[in-house]
């Protein structure tokens, strides 16, 4: 049986549609495609009910320049919880923690030899235990049900990917941080923060390179229209190699907005109603092969504390936990 990866099945299957992306250009034709292997998958054999556990954790530390507490998502999935989740799932690629992790910051060095597999792949990922066997992809964080939430992903790409299109032959790596959430009138909303290089198409050879970010939301059982919004983003020349994305989204006027590399989009996506709660994943796949990227930290992070955010919101805004920014 063909493995598929956790990446693939979150950046490619995760607003339930493949797109026919032009560079440059948000019009994009989209083909609905319900037989793709993940798509509509939950993370759990095991769930029996849709009780939702409200995980809303905060550090105990304290905030620079504030007296609230640290806003922080609990990625508290241990690779026991991994291991176990590989067994029930042998038709996925093989999930491992990140093996560098500080605070909300994934990292992955290549510095050695990645470890040969079957598949040619490593894929690594960072979830909470509750998203990890949640039906239904209820988020395990509940948010302010009124007002502005804002919060920012941050990925570390490759430093040769800066500026090029395509590379011929180059080893393949992918990243990705997304959230998924549920509406109180039946809807399940995802998103995702997606870069990926060295892929092949059978008929068109190498692909680009590709930022792209994208959100939809569609109802619980999967049935009717995605409601997609997808964007293909230019990588920005930096010398650091970092792509930063914020996201707001207002539960008053029920609509969501992007800024990226500081250059504000404005809303983009309507949604059918307040989004309740969330959830976030991080995660990245490697081939064994990526000597080019040798010497390369690459990472994945999400900020959600209103003291780390970069970006300018509109006024009011307050970080996931409600802390104004």
């Amino acid at each position: 049986m063909k493995k598929i990866g956790i990446v693939t099945l979150s950046a490619i299957t995760l607003c339930w549609a493949i797109y026919d992306v032009y560079p440059d250009n948000t019009n994009t034709v989209t083909h609905n495609d319900s037989s793709k292997k993940g798509g509509s998958k939950n993370f759990s054999s095991t769930a029996k009910n849709e009780k939702l556990a409200s995980q809303t954790l905060l550090a105990q530390t304290t905030s620079l320049n504030s007296s609230a507490p640290v806003c922080q998502y609990n990625f508290d999935a241990t690779q026991e919880d991994y291991d176990l989740w590989n067994k029930e799932h042998s038709d996925y690629w093989s999930m491992k923690k990140f093996p560098l992790i500080i605070g909300q910051k994934f990292s992955l060095k290549v510095d050695q030899p990645i470890s040969e597999n079957e598949y040619g792949i490593v894929e690594y990922i960072a979830k909470s235990k509750a998203s990890l066997h949640s039906p239904h992809n209820i988020g395990d964080f509940i948010l302010p049900h009124t007002g502005i939430i804002a919060f920012e992903m941050e990925l570390k790409l490759p430093i040769s990917a800066l500026g090029n299109s395509s590379f011929g032959n180059s080893a393949y790596y992918s990243s990705a941080i997304g959230f998924n959430g549920v509406t109180n009138n039946g809807y399940t909303v995802r998103s995702n923060y997606w870069f990926d290089m060295g892929t092949y198409d059978p008929d068109f050879g190498q692909n680009p390179t590709k930022l792209s970010y994208n959100i939809a939301y569609r109802l619980r059982d999967n049935s009717g229209p995605d409601h997609p919004y997808y964007k293909g983003q230019k990588l920005t020349n930096n010398a650091n190699g970092y792509q930063r994305l914020g996201v707001y989204i207002n539960q008053n006027i029920k609509q969501v907005g992007f800024i990226i590399n500081g250059v504000d989009q404005g809303y983009k996506s309507t949604l059918p109603a307040p989004l309740e709660n969330i959830s976030f994943s991080a995660s990245s796949a490697i081939s064994i092969d990526a000597e080019q990227l040798f010497g390369q930290e690459l990472s994945n992070e999400l900020i959600t504390d209103r003291n780390a955010l970069q970006f300018n919101y509109p006024q009011g805004t307050t970080d996931i936990c409600g802390n104004v920014i």
